[in-house]
Parts: structure tokens; sequence; C-alpha cells
């Protein structure tokens, strides 16, 4: 599937609100073509700003290091070295936990890529993007979700197994599934709420360009069994409706 195709069939299959985000990690300098962040805004931004930005507005926006605000993010790409003030819990306590050693917990089980990995990031509208998507993130509400979720085990079936920790949402959308070669659901972090307006109704579903069209294809299939599909076909519409007692006179006067 070319990216144009397969945004119509997310589309079509999904019916998302907002536009599917590509994600391409590079070891080499962005595309002259690709404005940044601090180009196209005066000022640098969080991750989770840029995505937001791409995919209510269609945009395409490069990161080079220097553009990224969050200093999380740097540790979580492997930008920098984890300092002893990260390793140590600082960051996530008092905030998170309630104390260093819990801090410390959180910290050392969060997604993050080796340092190196990559020195610049585009993220583009997937209908936009002239690139293999390294990762594809989609947003949608929880019925959404479970469509993703039915569309990436249809072939081997098992479980999604993704873990939650409320924070460093961009480790979990794009470090862990580029990292792993995994799928992966999460839960918009307190970052991404506070700083990208992710709304409280809205998960995202993150794909490695390894699985992108198999969990496509699944969402087809499942979606041509009949039953899970978006919108969800509730059985309860096409039921014989019980009204309360009181409609039986006008039914009466009717003749129903």
């Amino acid at each position: 599937m070319t990216n144009l195709e397969m945004n119509t069939f997310i589309n079509e299959y999904l019916r998302v609100a907002t536009f599917p985000v590509a994600v391409k990690l590079l070891k080499k300098a962005l595309p002259v073509k690709v404005k940044t962040a601090r180009r196209l805004y005066k000022h640098r931004l969080a991750v989770c700003q840029g995505i937001s930005l791409v995919r209510r507005t269609g945009r395409t926006i490069g990161f080079e290091k220097k553009d990224h605000d969050c200093p999380v993010s740097h540790v979580l790409f492997g930008f920098i070295e984890e300092p002893d003030i990260y390793k140590e819990g600082f960051l996530v306590a008092p905030l998170y936990t309630k104390d260093l050693e819990a801090g410390k917990n959180t910290a050392t089980k969060e997604a993050r890529l080796p340092c190196g990995t990559f020195d610049n990031l585009i993220l583009s509208p997937l209908h936009k993007a002239d690139f293999e998507p390294d990762v594809l993130i989609i947003y949608g509400n929880p019925a959404q979700m479970v469509r993703l979720v039915q569309g990436a085990l249809y072939l081997e079936g098992g479980t999604v197994t993704s873990s939650f920790m409320g924070r460093g949402a961009c480790g979990s959308s794009i470090a862990f599934p580029y990292k792993n070669k995994q799928v992966n659901v999460v839960l918009p972090g307190g970052g991404e709420r506070v700083f990208g307006m992710t709304c409280d109704d809205e998960m995202c579903f993150a794909i490695p360009k390894e699985k992108i069209v198999s969990v496509l294809e699944g969402v087809k299939a499942t979606h041509d069994g009949g039953v899970a599909r978006m919108p969800t076909p509730f059985f309860g519409v096409s039921a014989d409706p019980v009204f309360p007692p009181s409609y039986k006179e006008l039914e009466d006067h009717i003749g129903l």
C-alpha cells in the first residue's frame, strides 16, 4: 500500500477524526523542504505538541535536536546519556510518585532509544508523507483502538501487551514501537494533555513499519466478519423496542 492508500483505508474503516501521523527517524540532515519547529513557530516545541499540530492542521514539521523543548524527550530519544538526576527518579518524584525510590522504579521502565539512534525527526500527515513511515501513530476513541487491536491480532492471535505510566507518551508512541518492532496502545500522559491538548476521550495506537500493512489488512478482515466494525453495529438498533405501559393506550388507538 502507498501512504495515500493507507490513509484512505484508515478513513474508510476506522473513521478517525484527525490525520494519522507518519514518523521518520533520520541519521542524516532533514530534507531542505521540511521546515523545523523553530522555523515555523519561532520557538521550540515538545514532540507531543508537534504531533498534535500535524494531526489537526495537516502540516509537516521537522525536529532537529535543538527543536525539542521537552528535556525528557532528549533522554527518551537517546540524544543524551541518562544523567544521574534522571536515573535517581528526580524527574518523576514528587510529581508522580511519593518518593525517589518509586520515581527511580518508574524511570527505569520508560520506553527509550539507545544514544545515537537518530538525529532528526519528521512528523507528517500520512497522506502527505513522501517517505516510508518508521512508525505510524493513529489517534482515536477506545472503539477505534479496539479495531486496531483486533487488526493487529488477526494473523497470529494472542494479546497486545502495553504498559502505562501516565507520562513520557512520546517514548511510548515512538521509541517503543521503533525499538521493539511491536504495536503499542498508548494512554496519553499528563504532559501531552497539557501541552499537546490531547482530548480526554482520545488514545493512540502506534505501529512500527514492519507491521503497518498486516495491521490494516487485519482490520479489513475482521470488518468483513460483520461484527467488528466502525461505527459499531449495535444489536439493539434492530431489536423489538419495549415502551412504557402508558404507551399501550395510544398503541390501541392507532391500531398497532
